[in-house]
C-alpha cells in the first residue's frame, strides 16, 4: 500500500517502515521519544514503564505499511519517524471488557505515568462517538524527531507522505486522527487544517494528596487535544 516517498536530502533518506526494522525503531524511540515528548519528560517515564505501550503501537503500524522513517545517509540511523496505523470502528470498542489492553497501556504503578495513559485513552476512545459519520481513519501514533536532526523539515515530510489523498484512499481511509500531546504538535497540526474534537486540560489531573496537577511540562504544553482531519 505504500506511495512514492519523500525524495532524499543532502543528509536524509526516507523509508517505509517494515517488519524487520520493529527493534531499531523500538531502540530509537526510547532514545528519542520516550525522552523529548512532553508528557514523557513531565512523567519521567522510564523504558520498563514505556516498553509496552511503544510495542503497541508498532504492532499497530506494522499491520499496514503506512508508516514512514528517515535515516541519516553517513551512519544510516534513523532520526525520525511517523507511525500510523488504520483504525476501523468495527474493531474498537468504547468500553474495553475488564481485563483487556487498552490502546494506551503502560506498566506502571506510578501515578505520573498512569495519569499518561488516562488522558490518552480517554480520549482516544471517545474519537467514534465523536465522529459517527467516520468509519476508517488513519491514527498518528506517534510523530518524532531526534532533537540533533529538529528544523531540517522532516516532520512536514512526514506529514505530507501522510495526508496524500491516493494513499489515504488505498487504505479506505477518510481522514486523520491523533491525540496530540505537546503545544508544537497541537500548533503545527491546527495550522495544516485539524480541527480539535476534545481536549483535557492537564490542571484537571490534581495530586488526591497535595491537590496539585501531577503532570506539569516545561515547554507550555497545557493539555492534549483529539485532533482530526477529514481528507
Amino acid at each position: 500500500m505504500s506511495h512514492k516517498l519523500p525524495s532524499s536530502t543532502d543528509k536524509y533518506y526516507f523509508e517505509v517502515l517494515q517488519n524487520e526494522q520493529k527493534s531499531e525503531m523500538l531502540k530509537f524511540l526510547f532514545e528519542s521519544f520516550r525522552v523529548d515528548e512532553p508528557l514523557n519528560r513531565a512523567s519521567k517515564i522510564s523504558r520498563e514503564e514505556i516498553e509496552k505501550c511503544l510495542n503497541g503501537a508498532l504492532d499497530r503500524a506494522l499491520k499496514t505499511e503506512s508508516s514512514i522513517l528517515a535515516k541519516t545517509k553517513d551512519t544510516h540511523e534513523i532520526v525520525g519517524c511517523m507511525l500510523n496505523s488504520v483504525w476501523r470502528r468495527d474493531e474498537s470498542t468504547s468500553t474495553p471488557e475488564e481485563g483487556e489492553d487498552k490502546d494506551f497501556e503502560f506498566h506502571t504503578i506510578r501515578k505520573e505515568v498512569a495519569v499518561v495513559g488516562e488522558i490518552l485513552n480517554e480520549l482516544h476512545e471517545s474519537f467514534w462517538s465523536l465522529r459517527p459519520d467516520q468509519d476508517v481513519v488513519l491514527h498518528f501514533e506517534i510523530s518524532s524527531v531526534s532533537v540533533n536532526h529538529r528544523r531540517q523539515g522532516l516532520a512536514s515530510k512526514f506529514m505530507n507522505w501522510s495526508e496524500n489523498e491516493e494513499f489515504l484512499k488505498s487504505l479506505g481511509a477518510t481522514g486523520i486522527a491523533t491525540e496530540a500531546s505537546s503545544l508544537a504538535n497541537q500548533l503545527l497540526l491546527t495550522k495544516r487544517g485539524y480541527q480539535t474534537l476534545a481536549t483535557t486540560l492537564l490542571e484537571t489531573k490534581v495530586d488526591s494528596e497535595t491537590g496539585k496537577p501531577v503532570l506539569v511540562c516545561d515547554d507550555g504544553t497545557d493539555r492534549v487535544n483529539l485532533m482530526f482531519k477529514e481528507i
